[in-house]
């Protein structure tokens, strides 16, 4: 990957944002159960005083992280001046809304789900910009995406039955580098990159599921989820 001279800057130091936490007391397990099934939704998740934020990720190899974390220490030299603010390093293919009492049912749906599909490869391939998405890695084929998205739409009925937010999914989803850019240096770094290469082909393996409190922006790993090895469907379906 070619890096461009603009960032060759020392680095600085970010403030960190204290995070607050709050604890609530659980109902007995028998009651949560029930509440998942009967889809209550008297829980508060209206106001969001219990509902958690979840989102699938896929999990990345260690190659590709590092080449993220390589890329950091190319804008580390504007975090002095809070000119930037970097993305945590995630692919995410869907985000959503549940309690806590529905985290059993909802781990047997998720592993119900992907049990049954296939892993792939797909490749990362240079950077994009856009209103809102200042800069990322682009996704090359996003058909399997596609595919893999489309399975999580039977999701969305028990969600909403259950008082919570729909599922928000993204079958074309793009590694966020980039948060936030300043407009003062938004030409100079977009330039700056646009004249850089970037191309990594990675094999989807395993999916995550993390979790977060509403107000705090620390997610936490629930489980991890194994796909079919790539193309087993395919042959299996030939006999």
């Amino acid at each position: 990957m070619s890096k461009p001279e603009i960032f060759n800057k020392p680095a600085g130091q970010e403030g960190a944002a204290s995070k607050g936490e709050a604890a609530w007391n659980e109902a007995s397990s028998a009651r949560k159960e029930a509440a998942a099934s009967k889809g209550e939704a008297a829980m508060g998740v209206g106001g969001g005083s219990y509902a958690k934020n979840y989102e699938l990720n896929v999990k990345l190899p260690e190659t590709i992280l590092c080449a993220v974390a390589e890329t950091a220490a190319e804008l580390e030299g504007l975090r002095k001046a809070q000119l930037v603010k970097l993305s945590r390093s995630v692919l995410t293919i869907a985000r959503f809304q549940a309690r806590e009492e529905m985290e059993g049912t909802l781990l047997r749906w998720i592993n119900r789900i992907l049990s049954s599909q296939s892993g792939f490869r797909f490749a990362f391939n240079n950077y994009g910009s856009m209103p809102g998405k200042p800069l990322y890695w682009r996704v090359q084929n996003a058909e399997p995406f596609r595919r893999l998205t489309d399975s999580f739409r039977v999701l969305e009925g028990w969600l909403q039955g259950n008082g919570c937010h729909g599922l928000e999914l993204f079958s074309h989803p793009r590694l966020h580098l980039l948060d936030e850019l300043d407009s003062s240096i938004e030409r100079e770094v977009l330039m700056a990159f646009s004249a850089s290469t970037f191309y990594e082909v990675v094999e989807l393996q395993e999916v995550e599921l993390l979790v977060t409190e509403q107000w705090a922006n620390e997610y936490r790993l629930v489980s991890r989820f194994s796909l079919l090895p790539e193309g087993f469907k395919q042959a299996s379906s030939n006999h």
